[in-house]
């Protein structure tokens, strides 16, 4: 019986220990059951701060986007559509569940815009945390600057080349897009006064003027008094010829298409490098571009004479009137200058396309491009010359420059812009080519060495030269690569003048995979330009489009205010 006594006492007091243990178990896991409930509070939080954070960041970028855009909408556009427009704009960025876009606070001159949105956040731990909706919002409001005035010059190549195909158009039809999206973005963007005045200047192998409105300035040579004005012309006076212009209207008798089409030489150095009116000098003035007959039988490809090859033979030299018989003794430079030919022009060739080298025939030969357009904000014009033009010459980058320049300018024959001083007046070249300066030879024996250019030819039929419209460093050029350089030189020297009175110059090279300018044309648009940033390569008829729509952009810079 002790020992069952004994026995029982060490059983009780391994048992009440056990209990307590069990007990103390249970208190810990509540204990740590109710420490977690802050912590999983804490983590939940996190969690949704950060998918806020991350919504409220992707808003923001997409209020700033909208805003910006919304300022440049047209000046025309309402407040009601321009609400439209965000909401529109916001649900392609956020999407439309839970978006809010408040009403638009909209001020004018200038243009400001407010814009505050709100984007619906659902808190995943709202129930712990005691927020179920965190609703991020932005804001953003954008600005135009105040509007300024410009004088912008489009100067636009319309060579053959452009005639090329770019990718899905041609890059002419790449082109006339691309100046008339221009065109409408300045008209109607409110960076833009309505003050703001475009010029055209389409360019080939020359620049023409209006031949009707300026067929008697007093700017042009009227009475052959410059050294230039003869010098594929002899026996004028006694022809009964007091200037170019007498030939044309003879030789308008025999074509319509012969009259002056508006085309102009080029100056002497180095006033064909600046940009004042013509001074007291004869040679100061501007020449009427007239290509003379060359020998031969008249055609509209190719004809000998003397073993020498004329491509722009227009009149049949063995049918003269009977003041003016052929002689085929004469030299082929005699029978080219004579003027008695055009007193009654006859045996003429037709005035018909010369495939041979893609050009009509005849005294307006190499002046293809459609006359300029003087500065104007009468978009209609703007734009139904744009719809015009054509691609067709060689390509001159000097002259399409420079009579961009005149355009601009308030000294030279128009004197359409305003002074170079002239405050809150921003002055623009945008020079678009395809190419690189060329002056295209003969490629068979011929006296003159060149088809007919802007500087006459490399030798004229008086046996002068270009040399009085090159620089020291470029005479008596032989060779179009001298005659290229020569051209790249003045072309250069006009950028650097045109710049130094405070014009930005833009240049677009329009080079496609297909017809590439190399790196010499790339070189000189690059230096031409005000900036790298100002000098665009195009490959592509987008591209093209796109580096207009980038410069007309950057003219009228649109920021963010807040």
């Amino acid at each position: 019986m002790r020992r069952l006594r004994l026995a029982s006492r060490p059983l009780a007091h391994r048992i009440a220990p056990r209990r307590f243990l069990v007990a103390r178990e249970g208190n810990v896991a509540v204990f740590f059951a109710l420490a977690s409930l802050p912590l999983l509070a804490f983590a939940g939080a996190a969690i949704d701060y950060g998918t806020a954070t991350r919504t409220h960041a992707k808003l923001q970028a997409a209020t700033d986007a909208t805003a910006l855009s919304l300022c440049q909408s047209a000046s025309t556009t309402t407040t009601a559509q321009m609400q439209i427009q965000a909401q529109t704009m916001m649900a392609g960025y956020m999407g439309a569940d839970g978006l809010t876009v408040d009403p638009l606070v909209v001020t004018a001159n200038p243009r400001k815009v407010l814009l505050t949105t709100h984007m619906s956040s659902p808190a995943l731990f709202g129930q712990i945390t005691k927020t179920l909706d965190l609703n991020p919002a932005a804001f953003a409001q954008c600005a135009t600057p105040m509007p300024k005035t410009f004088e912008i010059a489009l100067v636009l190549d319309t060579t053959g080349s452009m005639g090329s195909s770019a990718g899905t158009t041609t890059k002419m039809q790449a082109a006339q897009q691309a100046a008339a999206n221009f065109i409408d973005y300045v008209h109607n963007n409110p960076a833009f006064t309505a003050e703001t005045r475009i010029s055209i200047v389409p360019f080939a192998a020359a620049v023409a003027v209006d031949p009707a409105t300026y067929r008697t300035a007093t700017w042009i040579d009227q009475l052959g008094k410059s050294s230039y004005h003869w010098t594929n012309v002899t026996g004028a006076t006694a022809a009964g010829f007091t200037s170019r212009f007498g030939i044309f209207d003879s030789l308008k008798s025999v074509s319509s298409n012969w009259g002056w089409a508006g085309c102009l030489e080029t100056l002497p150095y180095p006033l064909n490098v600046q940009d004042g009116k013509p001074g007291a000098s004869a040679d100061s003035l501007y020449v009427p571009m007239f290509a003379p007959d060359e020998p031969g039988s008249g055609n509209t490809t190719y004809t000998t004479y003397g073993g020498n090859y004329s491509f722009n033979s227009y009149l049949n030299d063995s049918t003269g009137s009977n003041s003016c018989k052929a002689d085929p003794s004469l030299s082929f430079a005699a029978a080219e200058a004579r003027a008695c030919k055009y007193t009654s022009p006859q045996g003429a060739a037709s005035t018909t396309y010369n495939s041979y080298i893609g050009l009509p025939n005849g005294p307006n030969f190499a002046c293809t491009s459609q006359p300029l357009q003087r500065l104007t904000s009468d978009v209609t014009v703007l734009k139904t010359l744009v719809g015009t033009l054509k691609p067709q010459g060689a390509t001159n980058i000097l002259e399409g420059l420079m009579w961009g320049w005149r355009t601009l300018s308030p000294n030279s024959v128009f004197a359409d812009g305003v002074a170079y001083s002239t405050a809150n007046v921003n002055k623009i070249i945008i020079l678009m080519t395809d190419g690189a300066n060329s002056w295209s030879d003969n490629p068979y024996t011929n006296y003159n060495q060149t088809l007919f250019f802007s500087m006459g030819y490399f030798k004229n039929a008086d046996g002068s030269t270009p040399n009085g419209r090159l620089p020291a460093a470029y005479q008596n050029l032989s060779n179009t690569t001298q005659a290229r350089g020569a051209l790249d030189a003045l072309t250069q020297a006009a950028c650097g003048n045109a710049k130094s009175t405070g014009i930005q110059l833009y240049t677009i090279g329009f080079s496609t995979s297909g017809d590439p300018i190399d790196a010499q044309g790339l070189t000189l648009l690059n230096a031409c330009a005000s900036s790298q940033s100002q000098a665009f390569v195009a490959n592509t008829s987008d591209a093209l489009i796109a580096a207009f729509d980038q410069i007309a952009k950057s003219i009228g810079t649109l920021r963010l205010t807040q």
